[in-house]
């Protein structure tokens, strides 16, 4: 029952600690911003009730904002990701597929499944995340960039974490 619990709370600190520390530091230019701590809402279990997805998609949002001095940008973004998940999942995986499994994740769903995951979910998030901070319909060519851009960094870089804490199957 508490093992969950940690796993959680400790990829909580180390997605947290990789994307103030690491990730917010390295420049790659202009328009690509890699985002790894949303890998936190993408692996929790499928049944997650809605309520504690877009709790934890604040909560940890609101931390990257407090570290990262952004207002609210990343909260905003997080909560509208975990929001959207259910009905991600939901499009794209029958529900038969899901009855046996506990987490969205490579080892239990499938590398192709979880790259198609994985993209939608990075797609509606940058984009929502850079809407946000342009604010202006001017800047629409910037905002769809940096998602272009940012997506598919994000992804490799999270599927590079994904394979290096990956647990042995013993």
């Amino acid at each position: 029952m508490y093992f969950p619990l940690i796993r959680n709370i400790v990829r909580f600190i180390i997605l947290v600690i990789m994307q103030v520390m690491v990730f917010d530091n390295i420049r790659f230019g202009n328009f690509i911003h890699p985002y790894v701590y949303v890998l936190f809402i993408m692996l929790l279990p499928f049944d997650t009730p809605k309520a504690k997805l877009i709790f934890n998609g604040f909560l940890i949002g609101i931390v990257i904002d407090l570290l990262s001095g952004t207002p609210g940008l990343n909260a905003a973004a997080t909560v509208f990701m975990a929001f959207i998940r259910p009905f991600v999942i939901n499009t794209i995986t029958r529900k038969s597929d899901i009855e046996d499994k506990n987490a969205p994740t490579v080892t239990e769903m499938g590398l192709e499944w979880f790259l198609l995951y994985a993209l939608i979910l990075l797609l509606l998030h940058n984009l929502f995340l850079f809407w946000l901070e342009a604010f202006s319909i001017r800047l629409l060519g910037v905002v769809l960039l940096e998602t272009i851009l940012s997506t598919p960094i994000s992804l490799i870089v999270i599927l590079l974490i994904i394979y290096i804490f990956k647990p042995n199957k013993k």
